[in-house]
């Protein structure tokens, strides 16, 4: 399987779109109702981008690292979530006038412990720490794929390669509608992470798929399922399976760019603005619920709170972004670098 590279920027500017559908529905629910849907996209991204990591190595190697590929999740992801966690539970423990204190202290406990999918699922709210729920649910998906990856890879090789990680999505689909259909509350259907799993399982088919070769997709294919992202996300309707609509369209966007890297559309999901936030996009996902909280508890009720806590939700993450995250980052991209100087030996 060859696993073709992927326009970084595009994929950037998606994910900048993603978070602010979110941080949208966490701001005023009135004006983006289906915010939420954002947290879709950034499901199908992560399946799609973690698969293609594994790809390029089991083309380059024939196996796995599962030691240096947590090594590489926990670098990425890690650092800024203690920091959240640690700053932000500890000013929500201390400071007068803090709304819902006693499950935001649970919900920074279930962060650090990546535990709080089940946590929400069970039906315990999360308060200020709510949004870490799918940092869970993709920590499952990390410790489970790539093993099913690597059997689907030594099992079936190239030609039912594809076929097998279909058949998964179509499972995951037929599980959440056997759940539904079964009673199950919405809070079990919407954070545990086998319900969940569909979103992920779509990105990760659509990488093996546009490794094959097999995705053909236009532009304008992207134009019709940008369209109906954003109307999912302002119109005040939902209905049961919009998740995995706006997943299989995620997926339809992603497929454009990977396809047509050059193209009118990945040009403009690349602009800068997009591209600084999609970078900035997981500080920021962190940061805002958290903020709202601090900024509500702290400045006069007579005062445009709102624009104090998105200016923060931009700035506190940028300061995060530089001076967490990017030390990691670079130790992770220098962890890359001197594994591909050891594989090339050893080839040598």
């Amino acid at each position: 399987m060859t696993q073709r590279s992927t326009h970084v920027g595009a994929l950037d500017g998606l994910r900048a779109l993603a978070v602010l559908a979110v941080i949208g529905y966490h701001s005023r629910e009135t004006w983006m109702p289906g915010g939420k849907f954002g947290v879709s996209v950034f499901f199908v991204l992560s399946g799609y981008l973690i698969t293609g990591i594994l790809l390029r190595e089991l083309e380059r190697s024939g196996r796995i690292d599962f030691k240096r590929f947590f090594a590489r999740r926990a670098l990425r992801l890690f650092p800024a979530l203690v920091v959240v966690v640690v700053i932000g539970g500890a000013v929500l423990a201390v400071l007068p006038g803090v709304a819902h204190r006693a499950d935001s202290l649970l919900g920074a406990l279930g962060a650090i412990t990546y535990t709080a999918s089940p946590i929400a699922a069970s039906g315990e709210p999360l308060g200020s720490f709510a949004q870490t729920w799918t940092l869970s649910v993709e920590e499952y998906f990390y410790l489970f794929w790539p093993l099913l990856l690597l059997a689907i890879a030594k099992v079936f090789r190239r030609r039912m390669a594809s076929i097998v990680t279909g058949l998964a999505v179509i499972a995951a689909v037929y599980w959440i509608v056997e759940r539904l259909w079964s009673g199950w509350s919405t809070e079990r259907l919407y954070y545990a992470p086998d319900t969940r799993a569909a979103g992920l399982l779509i990105g990760c088919a659509l990488a093996v798929q546009v490794a094959e070769g097999h995705v053909k997709v236009r532009p304008w294919h992207a134009v019709l399922a940008a369209g109906f992202v954003v109307a999912e996300i302002v119109l005040p309707v939902a209905y049961v399976g919009d998740d995995l609509a706006v997943g299989v369209a995620a997926a339809v966007i992603i497929a454009a760019v990977a396809s047509h890297g050059e193209s009118w559309l990945a040009a403009l999901l690349s602009r800068r603005p997009l591209t600084w936030i999609g970078r900035r996009s997981y500080g920021i996902y962190l940061w805002n619920p958290v903020l709202a909280a601090i900024v509500s508890a702290v400045v006069p009720s007579r005062l445009p709170l709102l624009p104090i806590i998105l200016v923060l939700s931009l700035v506190v993450p940028a300061f995060s972004y530089r001076y967490v995250e990017m030390p990691f980052l670079r130790l992770k991209t220098r962890m890359d670098s001197a594994s591909l100087r050891f594989a090339a030996v050893g080839a040598t």
